[in-house]
């Protein structure tokens, strides 16, 4: 049995009175008296509390969370005793999730079954497990508490979110290809094949006419293109040291896989094939290309379980494991941190020569800490070091950017917020424009 909090101030009140029965010894009865009652209350207290073993709790959890979406934890609490409970039940989510209301107080009738809830919010990806559920059952007067821990543990997975997608991509995404067929003069590349013929209408370009057609039809005709299908997609997601450090409350690696996972996600929507590489010194996780129905679902279950390690990143060994697999042309998109000098120099050396025979894309986060070092007032010597050293960084990363778009390659660079978002929206200009 525990004391409550009531019971520790009724014992605290009884202290002056204990110090005044010891003063006027006439007065001492009484105060044992008092002090005996207090306890033979307490006790009664306690043995009226319903027993833990005549409560039955079950926990119900999601099997499948969504890192950073917030779910609803239940609790049912089965009251199988002939005298009303009081309790107070604390769940023990995994220490990544924020469930500040994980402590429950419930009052349930006899012989009645009561469901409580919380919310809980997983921030990490990966395995997760719930603990033990600890009860604490009152006695009618709040005096005393009898405690148990309930057997309750339990495996849950937090993947990352590929579903929210914003409404002007959902727009893009879905014009892309009517967009084709109007827009010839935005075309390049291979990334379109034919789609229909139809009659043309006054502001359709003069280019899409088939003359052909027109000589067998007598009336003007065009020829309407879709984006292609089927093309390939490689994702290459580095998972070295430098994707360990955190960004607005996660990591960076956390980061590139939300929108590694989203890009997937639109890309087989469009009819693509998608594979997926996880890298750091070497290969941690791979996934060839194809757009079959369970594409998605290995994906999503492979970016649930890999974590990044503290190891140097090998994109050379990364490079050579994929593209002897894949010799076809194809969009490779390489998610890493450019703020690091080894890592811009890797990109520069790799992604600059794709441009031979595949498109490059490299995505990374904007540091927003940078941003306000060098927004930062200058008050002191040690804010003028730190500002230097800011613009620095930044002039670098910079020019990192510039020489890839001069070599040929795409690059995003966003802040974490918009990180997916930036990039589906640019494999889908990709598409838009016929550069694949």
């Amino acid at each position: 049995m525990i004391p409550t909090a009531r019971l520790a101030w009724l014992v605290a009140l009884g202290i002056p009175v204990l110090l005044l029965g010891m003063l006027n010894p006439a007065w001492l009865p009484w105060v044992l008296f008092l002090d005996l009652a207090l306890a033979v209350a307490a006790v009664a207290d306690g043995l009226a509390a319903t027993p833990a073993r005549r409560l039955r709790v079950k926990r119900t959890a999601p099997a499948r969370w969504v890192q950073g979406k917030p779910e609803t934890v239940f609790i049912c609490v089965t009251n199988q005793s002939a005298r009303p409970g009081r309790l107070l039940l604390r769940d023990l989510p995994p220490p990544t999730f924020n469930a500040p209301r994980h402590r429950l107080r419930a009052h349930i009738p006899a012989r009645r079954t009561l469901e409580l809830g919380y919310e809980a919010t997983p921030a990490e990806r990966g395995v997760h497990r719930f603990g033990c559920i600890a009860l604490r059952s009152l006695g009618p007067l709040g005096l005393v508490a009898r405690q148990s821990l309930l057997p309750a543990e339990e495996t849950v997975q937090v993947y990352p979110d590929l579903i929210a997608v914003s409404n002007q991509e959902a727009i893009l995404g879905a014009s892309v290809s009517r967009q084709l067929g109007r827009r010839q003069d935005r075309l390049r590349g291979e990334g379109r094949e034919f789609h229909q013929l139809r009659d043309y209408v006054p502001g359709d370009d003069i280019r899409s006419l088939d003359w052909k057609k027109f000589a067998h039809r007598g009336r003007l005709t065009v020829r309407e293109y879709r984006a292609e299908r089927n093309q390939r997609i490689l994702l290459l997601v580095d998972g070295g040291r430098m994707m360990t450090t955190r960004i607005a409350g996660r990591l960076r690696f956390d980061w590139a896989v939300q929108a590694a996972g989203r890009l997937a996600r639109s890309a087989l929507s469009m009819g693509d094939q998608v594979g997926v590489t996880v890298f750091s010194q070497s290969i941690k996780a791979s996934l060839p290309p194809a757009r079959t129905r369970g594409q998605l679902g290995r994906l999503s279950d492979m970016l649930c379980e890999v974590t990044p390690d503290l190891s140097e990143p090998d994109l050379g060994s990364a490079f050579s494991h994929v593209m002897k697999r894949n010799p076809r042309r194809m969009l490779v998109v390489l998610f890493t941190e450019l703020a690091d000098p080894g890592a811009a120099e890797n990109a520069l050396k790799y992604i600059g020569s794709l441009s031979r025979r595949h498109l490059g894309l490299v995505v990374t986060l904007t540091d927003t800490d940078l941003e306000l070092e060098r927004d930062r007032p200058v008050r002191e010597i040690d804010d003028v070091y730190r500002r230097v050293a800011a613009d620095e960084l930044w002039t670098e990363f910079r020019t990192t950017e510039r020489t890839l778009r001069s070599r040929g390659a795409q690059v995003v660079a966003a802040r974490a917020g918009a990180l997916a978002d930036e990039t589906v929206r640019r494999y889908l200009e990709i598409k838009q424009r016929g550069l694949l």
